[in-house]
């Protein structure tokens, strides 16, 4: 303490001495007051950096959260905007096949009467000849069966067209999908080389279809199935409940698979990779199946078969 009673710090430093007399204790008494003054103000300068850097780091953070934020609207922008475009894109296809299908429906009933009507005569004058020239030799009558055959083949690509174009909405009643889809593979033309395994369940799956325009789409896929597997092979036909509560059918083929490439295409109108054919079969049954509220995909590896599945909806 000060003359002026004024307190101020200061450091005390004792030092022994050893004399004749004995220790002596030797004291230093320094002023400190500055020392004290510079560690309280750096003690200060220290308080408001850390408080400084709490504020920059907060400010850092939220800058980086506001960020983060951007940077997830500009994520679902991008993904919203994907999204549109597929769907515009579909859009667009969808305007585009049925533009294909209004051109088909408008030439397939202008000319359908027109081919109709001479090809009938041709199968009856085939038919006349076959039973005037019976006893002739075997050549006319294999020529006589070809113009048959070739006949056959030109009024089903009629009726495809007329099937495609035209195709009604469906009249629906509640129908079990297991004797459908048997009844369909017994009276489809299966080759016998080919091996039909079924895996139904003991139970009915119930749905409301109409019979006859199901039956033609699940013929059209057996079909497109056999003639995958040149007619020898084994086809898997499955019918089950899905856990989402779906009715599906499967058909697994053992022929040569589809490509990447062509598995979006499939099911468009003229579409086909068969030398005979115009591609209208797989057309005609997603259109059925789309029309019963369900909808049809295609499994494939190319050389492993493919597998078409159905989805319809349960009662």
């Amino acid at each position: 303490q000060r003359k002026d009673g004024s307190v101020f710090p200061v450091e005390i430093s004792l030092s022994p001495l050893h004399i004749k007399a004995g220790i002596l204790i030797s004291s230093v008494i320094r002023d400190i007051t500055q020392r004290k003054q510079a560690e309280e103000e750096l003690q200060k300068l220290k308080d408001g950096l850390e408080i400084k850097v709490a504020e920059k780091t907060k400010e850092l953070k939220e800058k980086v959260q506001k960020l983060n934020r951007s940077h997830k609207a500009m994520l679902y922008m991008v993904e919203d905007l994907n999204k549109t475009s597929n769907e515009l894109k579909a859009a667009q296809e969808e305007i585009a096949q049925k533009e294909r299908l209004a051109v088909l429906g408008q030439f397939s009933g202008s000319i359908s009467h027109e081919l109709r009507n001479p090809l009938g005569v041709i199968d009856s004058s085939v038919y006349y000849l076959k039973r005037k020239l019976k006893d002739s030799e075997e050549k006319v009558h294999q020529h006589l069966e070809r113009i048959k055959s070739s006949v056959d083949i030109s009024t089903t690509i009629i009726m495809s067209m007329l099937n495609l174009t035209l195709m009604k909405k469906p009249v629906v009643k509640r129908y079990g999908l297991v004797s459908v889809v048997s009844d369909t593979v017994n009276t489809s033309e299966v080759p016998h080389k080919v091996k039909v395994t079924e895996n139904f369940p003991d139970m009915e799956i119930p749905v409301n279809v109409e019979r006859e325009q199901l039956r033609m789409a699940l013929k059209n896929i057996i079909k497109n199935s056999v003639e995958a597997m040149d007619e020898d092979g084994t086809l898997t036909i499955m019918v089950q409940k899905t856990e989402e509560g779906k009715a599906e059918v499967s058909f697994s083929d053992t022929g040569c698979g589809i490509i990447k490439e062509n598995l979006d295409e499939v099911f468009k109108p003229l579409f086909t990779t068969k030398t005979t054919g115009i591609g209208f079969g797989l057309s005609i049954s997603k259109m059925i199946i789309e029309n019963h509220g369900g909808s049809v995909k295609v499994e494939s590896e190319p050389g492993k078969g493919a597998k078409f599945i159905i989805n319809l909806p349960c009662i």
